[in-house]
């Protein structure tokens, strides 16, 4: 019995290797080097980077946020420390 869903139905397993139905392995094209740099440097054209401004701004948003955070998870568990002290009856 096969063990497979579709085993005995027809279907055969497509990898992404192989092209459907032939059992040819397909190769990607390779791109000679000085072309893919070229091809970099022009998406690289494309991306719209932040000002100076920008990026300041949200370093400053990202440490508040931080330290916002460490301090809430600082205090949770501060809590839960005395709750598992309390628990246990260990401490003082």
């Amino acid at each position: 019995a096969p063990v497979s869903k579709t085993g005995g139905w027809g279907f055969e397993t497509l990898h992404s290797c192989h092209a459907h139905g032939s059992g040819r392995v397909l190769t990607m094209a390779r791109t000679p080097p000085l072309e893919f740099l070229r091809q970099a440097r022009q998406e690289i054209g494309k991306v719209t980077w932040p000002t100076r401004k920008e990026t300041i701004i949200s370093t400053i948003m990202v440490l508040i946020m931080v330290i916002i955070m460490a301090i809430f998870f600082f205090l949770i568990d501060q809590v839960l420390s005395i709750g598992v002290r309390a628990i246990l009856g260990i401490g003082g």
